[in-house]
Formats: structure tokens, C-alpha cells, sequence
């Protein structure tokens, strides 16, 4: 399924994989990818059997970040790129819960239920970087590149990605790579917090994990998701009582009694979606 021209969706068994599809522009965000987020997220929702996304990319280059027409559509109408002049009254709107459009396209992907594997390779830069940081975990090639580029063009990262960095990377590395929009290496990625791992072949290394995941009660790893997102801003009693809450739910029930009996009898679980 092609979804706004942008987005592709297959889903196979369990696993959904979610493919950038404008490699001829190394999958840059224009209006109309940031359109498709929200359509993805929607038949993704629906389809109760899926416990795994992957998102992934087609080319060689997951995302080069916004479009350059799309910046230029950020100046106020009538002005052009020389004037100085942003709008940003769009920007404050809020059009998806918490989060603006733009937001969302990253956003959305921590707001899912189910697990997001990312798999990366070339360029990820700006808002292809903040989109990749929205998934649970990123597996890139040893060649991969990565930048907070946003300031190059003389704008902040506003699609979510201080939310999700402050909790994987140090401040003061967050802080250098913003205000220089500098270009760093997998390996650096890697040592900092951005990426989980660096593989051969990602895209086979998500779905090896996907499929780790899928032979996993589905209902006990959708709250784990739930209980990890929210943990960063629960105190420790919020926290804690989570955790009991959740486990409560589970104890007892068809798929956890399959997850112990497909132990106990060495064999593959059969859980109910």
C-alpha cells in the first residue's frame, strides 16, 4: 500500500514495515510526507494483529531531513528567503494531541502501542534524525551519517527531538551537535546514545528482532512500551504503582498462561491478538 504517494505499508504476519518511499529526493519531508504520518499511524492502529513496525527507507539514504521548499513555505506569506521573517503562528497550533504536524510526524511513532524498530543507512539528517529517534530502537550500517542539521538553516530541531534526545544522550553532546549542526559518524552515534547498534545488513537485523518480539505476549509488550515511555516522567511512586497496575491486568490471562505453558511444553507460543 502506497499511502499519499510518500509511505509505504506492508504488513506480513505480524510485522509491519513502513518504508520512506521518495528516494529520488533521499526521502526529504515535504507537505506531503508529513501528510502520510498521520494516515500510517491510522491503518497501523487498526489492524490489532500487527505487534511489530519497522521503519526503514527506501535508496541509499534513510532521510535527508526537510525538503528545501519546505523550509522555504516557513517564511510568512509575501516574504521571500532573503527578508528574515518566519511564521511560526501554524507551528504553536496544536493538530495531533500534544504535538503540531511536523511534531507528529516524529512524535507519532512513540505514541504507537506496538514496538518501532528503525533501520538506517546513509544520510539521516534533521528531521529524518528526529523521525528515526521517535522509533524504540535504530540499527544503522558502520557507513551511516547523522546531523542535528536544523541550524544550518538557521531554525531549531521542533519536531520533538528534544523530548527523546535528553533521554538517550548527554546534554552537553546535544548541545555542541545542535549549535553546530554538525556531521557525525555511526560510530559516534553509536558511543552517544543516538543509535542502538551498528549492523551489517539493518533492515535483516530489525526483523530478526522483530521476530524475537512477535513470539512475545503481545499484551505484556505493549505495556512494557506504555510503561518505558512513561516511566521518564512519572515520580517513583507514579512509577512504581504503574508497574503493579499493568502487571495486574496480565497476571491470569489466556496469553500470559500461553507464555508459560509454551515454555513448560517447548514449544512455539499461539497468543491471541
Amino acid at each position: 500500500m502506497l499511502i499519499n504517494n510518500r509511505i509505504k505499508l506492508e504488513v506480513t504476519g505480524h510485522i509491519a514495515r513502513v518504508t520512506l518511499a521518495r528516494p529520488e529526493k533521499m526521502n526529504a519531508i515535504d507537505p506531503d510526507m508529513f501528510a502520510a504520518v498521520p494516515m500510517v499511524g491510522e491503518e497501523l492502529r487498526k489492524d490489532k494483529s500487527i505487534r511489530v513496525v519497522i521503519l526503514d527507507a527506501e535508496g541509499d539514504n534513510f532521510c535527508s531531513g526537510l525538503d528545501k521548499a519546505s523550509i522555504a513555505g516557513l517564511m510568512s506569506p509575501g516574504k521571500d528567503a532573503d527578508s528574515g521573517t518566519l511564521s511560526v503562528s501554524d507551528l504553536s497550533t496544536r493538530t495531533h494531541g500534544i504535538a503540531n504536524a511536523p511534531q507528529y510526524a516524529a512524535w507519532m511513532w512513540r505514541e504507537l502501542p506496538m514496538p518501532v524498530i528503525v533501520a538506517l543507512r546513509g544520510i539521516t539528517f534533521g528531521g529524518g534524525l528526529q523521525i528515526a529517534l521517535g522509533g524504540d530502537m535504530r540499527y544503522a550500517s558502520a557507513d551511516s551519517q547523522f546531523s542535528i542539521l536544523e541550524m544550518k538553516w538557521g531554525i531549531i530541531p521542533d519536531m520533538s527531538s528534544t523530548q527523546v534526545m535528553r533521554h538517550l544522550v548527554a546534554d552537553d553532546v546535544i548541545r555542541e551537535l545542535t549549535y553546530t549542526a554538525r556531521i557525525f559518524s555511526a560510530q559516534d552515534a553509536l558511543k552517544w546514545g543516538f543509535i542502538t547498534d551498528i549492523v551489517e545488513d539493518p533492515l535483516a537485523h530489525a526483523y530478526s528482532i522483530a521476530e524475537q518480539i512477535v513470539a512475545k505476549n503481545p499484551v505484556a509488550v505493549r505495556a512494557a512500551k506504555q510503561m518505558l515511555d512513561q516511566a521518564p516522567y512519572q515520580t517513583q511512586a507514579e512509577g512504581l504503582l504503574f508497574e503493579s497496575q499493568e502487571q495486574d491486568k496480565i497476571l491470569g490471562t489466556p496469553n500470559q498462561i500461553e507464555a508459560v505453558m509454551s515454555q513448560m511444553q517447548k514449544r512455539a507460543p499461539n497468543y491471541e491478538d
